[in-house]
Order: structure tokens, then C-alpha cells, then sequence
């Protein structure tokens, strides 16, 4: 088909036109869902884009939250032409059974439109809000599950059984399986996630490359894999509008298919519970008796211990007592040798004191005696100077008679003449 014409088709497509006419139905409903940040947002943006003249435009915001949560936390409809209606659900997480039984109820469209969504984790609180449902029931609208996925993304192997079994409630719940859109494919190799969706089921798997306010240069190509995805969904409405259909009996059967679930759910959880309980109590019980075992052992070990201890004490008692007496014997041999050791060097010091003593009485004697007999020469020496002196003085006084004689003799010569 031509790109015109397929923009014509998707354009002008009408449920009166399809075999049997409308048969109760007004819109077609493409229900979006997926894991949150897999761009639903940014698709409903790219198809408005292609199908609506003009600008570029945010009509759903997309991405995530600074904190790491969904932008979009409540069902959004969109409407791309007068027939088919886009809605913007609120995106998986971790695939709990409380999430998978809220998707249910939004893919089901028993969660309000242009509300927010709480994921509803108690049962009775979930039976509540399906039961509130029916205040305001909607029958017209032909529901179509369309699951986004990113290329980058990798599923884990754990969650593909679950991917598999939720594409075939999603059958069971709408009558429709779901359409595999694959986004970012130009980030990865989109064969091997298609490949990938094919093993698990998926009968239609569309790739694309949404538009956004850095890239809105629109190319053929590109629009055609939005408008051949719109294309297979309209396709699948009108083989499904073939059959006769009765649009309050599917709705009457998604509840039913939502009360089984859930209940079902409910009870596997009930299930889980009991018997994690189950086990709790026999892991409790023998953890009763393993620390009973336990402490019949600590205290067999610590008598053990104790009694160890008491020998070892007892041992180190007498070894001590045994040290205390060798060093006692060691103590008095060692004053026994110190106090002979102490007489030796005072009968050395006493010896050698007494000879000193008598060595300095003799020095001292002969000190006196040369005292003494200097003494007694400077006594010597002192009559023999006084003597020698005195024996001088006669001199003297015999010279000065001598000359006193002259002298008289001398002047009697003198006056006789």
C-alpha cells in the first residue's frame, strides 16, 4: 500500500464501515502499556505528529521524575482521528502481581480515564475500585493492546515466562493479542528483541523511531512504521468485527477474567503466605531446638572449659609454688653468699685499714723524728748564727775600742805639741 493511501486508510477508517457496522462500538481504543521510560509518552506525541498538520508538539509529556518515578501516573486518552483513541496508561515496574492486576484493570478500562492510578495492593481494596467501575460503565470502545518495549532494554530470563503469560491475558482479556512496538530501534539490534517477541507469542512486531523536540524532521520512512502500526491494529479490529460481537458481554466476561485473576492471585498469595508462614514456624521451631542444642553444648563446653581452667589453675598453682620455693631457696643461698661475700670485704677493709693506720702511725713517727731532728738543726743553726753574731758584735765593739784608742792616741799627740 502506498504511503497515501495508507494515511488514508488509517484516516478514514470507521467501525460502520466495517461487515456487521459498529455492533455496539464507537471507538477504537488503543490501549498502551508497558515497563515505565519504554517511551508510550513519546509515541502518542510521533503519531499526532504524523497524522496532524503542523508543528511538532508535547501533548503527553514522557521520561522520568529527578526522584526515578513515571511521569505519567494516570490513564490519558488521546485522540488521533475521529475513530481511533490512544490511551497513555501508567507503566510496569516490576511485574508484582498487584501491578499486573492493576494493568488488567486499566487494559480492561475499568480504572477511569484522566485519573490518577493507585496501584492497588490489597485485594478487597482492588474488588472495591472494580465494583465502583460499574457506577459508570463503558461498553463502546474496542480495545486494542498495543505493548511498548525499548530496544536497549534487556529482559531479564526470569521475566520472559512472565512476559508470555501476560500477552496471553492480555488475549483472553480483550480478545486481541497484543501489538509489539518496539521503540529506539535505531539504538540497537531491533531483529534480535523482534526475534526475541516472536518466540514469546507476539503475532505482529512493529519497529519505530519516535520524534522528539531534537529530532522532528520527518522522513516517508519513518511515518510509514507509525502509520503501518495503526494499520495492523485496525486490521486486527476489522477481522475481529467479522464475528458477531456483543460489546456488554465482553465487558461482563473482562470482569470475570479480573474476578478469576484475582482471586486466583489473591489465593496463590494467601497460598505463598501460609506457607512462608508454614515455613517460618518450622524454621522457628527447629531454630527453638537447634538453640536448645546449642546451649546444651555451650554449657557442656563451658563445665569443659571450666574445668579446664580449674586444672590449669591448679597446675599453674603449684608450678608457682614450686618457682616461689626455688627462688626462696635462691633468695637465702644468694644473702647466705652476699653476707660472707660482705664479711670477706670487711675483714679485707679492716686488714687493709689496720695496716694503713699502722702505715701512717710510722709515717707520722718518722714524720716527728724529722721534725725533731729539724728542730733540733735549726736549733743548731740558730746558736751557731747567734754565736757567729755574737763573736761579731766583740769584733766590732774590739775594732771600734781599737779605733777609739787610736783616735784618743791621736789627739793626746796632738796637744802636746
Amino acid at each position: 500500500m502506498e504511503y497515501n493511501q495508507l494515511q488514508d486508510y488509517v484516516l478514514e477508517f470507521s467501525l460502520d464501515n466495517c461487515p456487521r457496522g459498529n455492533q455496539g462500538y464507537n471507538r477504537v481504543l488503543l490501549q498502551l502499556f508497558g515497563f515505565t521510560g519504554h517511551g508510550k509518552s513519546a509515541l502518542i506525541n510521533s503519531l499526532l505528529y504524523v497524522l496532524q498538520a503542523g508543528k511538532y508538539k508535547i501533548h503527553a509529556k514522557s521520561g522520568m521524575t529527578p526522584s526515578g518515578g513515571a511521569v505519567t501516573m494516570e490513564r490519558r486518552a488521546y485522540e488521533i482521528t475521529p475513530t481511533i483513541t490512544v490511551v497513555d496508561n501508567r507503566g510496569l515496574v516490576r511485574m508484582t502481581d498487584y501491578e499486573m492486576r492493576m494493568i488488567y484493570a486499566q487494559l480492561g478500562n475499568f480504572v477511569p480515564l484522566n485519573k490518577k492510578v493507585e496501584w492497588r495492593g490489597n485485594y478487597e481494596e482492588f474488588m472495591s475500585q472494580l465494583e465502583d467501575s460499574e457506577l459508570d460503565p463503558n461498553y463502546t470502545d474496542f480495545i486494542v493492546p498495543v505493548f511498548i518495549y525499548k530496544v536497549l532494554y534487556t529482559l531479564p530470563e526470569q521475566e520472559k515466562s512472565q512476559m508470555k503469560a501476560f500477552f496471553k491475558n492480555c488475549r483472553d482479556l480483550t480478545g486481541v493479542f497484543p501489538i509489539v512496538v518496539l521503540t529506539y530501534k535505531t539504538s540497537g539490534n531491533y531483529f534480535e528483541v523482534e526475534k526475541m517477541f516472536k518466540c514469546l507469542g507476539a503475532e505482529v512486531v512493529v519497529a519505530v523511531e519516535n520524534y522528539s523536540e531534537e529530532d522532528q524532521t520527518q522522513t516517508q520512512g519513518r511515518n510509514t512504521d507509525f502509520l503501518s502500526l495503526l494499520k495492523y491494529a485496525l486490521d486486527d479490529v476489522r477481522f475481529r468485527m467479522v464475528h458477531p460481537r456483543n460489546p456488554k458481554e465482553e465487558r461482563i466476561q473482562r470482569k470475570k477474567f479480573l474476578h478469576i485473576y484475582s482471586h486466583n492471585t489473591y489465593m496463590e498469595e494467601k497460598s505463598k503466605k501460609e506457607r512462608f508462614m508454614a515455613r517460618k514456624r518450622m524454621e522457628d521451631r527447629k531454630r527453638f531446638f537447634a538453640r536448645k542444642r546449642e546451649e546444651a553444648i555451650r554449657k557442656r563446653e563451658a563445665r569443659r572449659r571450666e574445668e579446664e581452667s580449674r586444672e590449669r589453675e591448679e597446675a599453674r598453682r603449684r608450678t608457682e609454688e614450686a618457682k616461689r620455693r626455688a627462688e626462696e631457696a635462691r633468695a637465702i643461698e644468694e644473702a647466705r653468699r652476699r653476707a660472707e661475700e660482705a664479711r670477706a670485704i670487711e675483714e679485707a677493709r679492716r686488714r687493709a685499714e689496720e695496716a694503713m693506720r699502722r702505715e701512717e702511725e710510722s709515717r707520722r713517727a718518722e714524720e716527728a723524728r724529722e721534725g725533731e731532728e729539724a728542730r733540733r738543726r735549726e736549733q743548731a743553726r740558730r746558736r751557731e748564727a747567734a754565736s757567729r753574731r755574737a763573736e761579731e758584735v766583740r769584733e766590732r765593739e774590739r775594732v771600734r775600742m781599737r779605733a777609739e784608742e787610736h783616735r784618743r792616741k791621736t789627739e793626746g799627740s796632738c796637744f802636746i805639741q
